[in-house]
Formats: structure tokens, sequence, C-alpha cells
């Protein structure tokens, strides 16, 4: 399994967990913690969402090998 693949992977569950902490932080009741899990949870979702498509874009760019 070549790099790009493990960085996709794991760029894929970091982007799932953080909308998921989103989806949590957003439904729960209003307080600073809430806010805290929101905050952290978008700033995530934009890292990693980012993340994903720069080496998916890479992914289907790449040359194959042997030709």
């Amino acid at each position: 399994m070549s790099r790009a693949y493990r960085s996709f992977i794991i760029l894929t569950a970091a982007t799932i967990l953080s909308v998921g902490t989103l989806a949590h932080a957003l439904s729960s009741q209003s307080s600073i913690t809430a806010d805290l899990l929101t905050a952290a949870g978008l700033i995530l979702v934009i890292i990693s969402s980012t993340l994903l498509v720069r080496v998916l874009r890479y992914l289907m760019h790449r040359p194959r090998p042997g030709s």
C-alpha cells in the first residue's frame, strides 16, 4: 500500500470522525463546551476534507506503473 493510499484512508477516517463530532456538538444544548466542540469540529472538517481532496486528485491523475 502506497503512502498516498494510506493518507487517503487516514484522511477519510478523520473527516468522518470530525463530521460526527460536529454533528454531535450542533445537536447538544448551548454551552461553552458545545461551542468549543463546534469550532474544533468545523476546523477539522475543513482541514481534513481539503487534504482529502488533494490526495484524491493526486491518486486520480498519477501515472500508472508500467505505462
